[in-house]
């Protein structure tokens, strides 16, 4: 089961949560956005008989700033970014996903799921116009 901190640590970019730390930086910043987990390559670097041994991954949260009240917009729908990766194999592409994506993080918010947004609603209604590389 492989869990890569450099892309599936959710609970980086929220800063340091050990006083007097002015700088305000937690070991694992940046924030990991779903672009970043969706980028992920479970086999890079591994042999096919290696390969074949990858059963899966899992997104990590640790508890030192997470709980009940902050849980479902750390977690969703980055979460989904990478159940894709490990469910269809890497090198999707991104702007392929962000649709499916958009509508996993509405699914979540119509059922209560504090789920956090992708883009803003502007982007999501207007595929592509939000995009850096148009």
């Amino acid at each position: 089961i492989h869990a890569a901190s450099d892309y599936f640590y959710l609970d980086c970019g929220g800063g340091g949560w050990v006083g007097e730390n002015v700088l305000g930086n937690s070991w694992c910043d940046p924030f990991k956005t779903w672009q970043k987990s969706y980028s992920f390559n479970p086999f890079a670097n591994l042999t096919e008989e290696q390969s074949n041994l990858v059963l899966g991954g899992q997104h990590l949260l640790w508890a030192e700033q997470s709980g009940p009240s902050n849980l479902d917009p750390i977690v969703w729908p980055r979460a989904a970014s990478s159940a894709e990766v490990f469910w269809s194999g890497p090198g999707g592409d991104v702007d392929t996903s962000l649709p499916r994506l958009h509508d996993v993080s509405f699914r979540f918010q119509q059922r209560g799921v504090d789920a956090i947004a992708l883009q803003p609603l502007w982007c999501a209604l207007r595929p592509g116009k939000c995009d850096l590389n148009a």
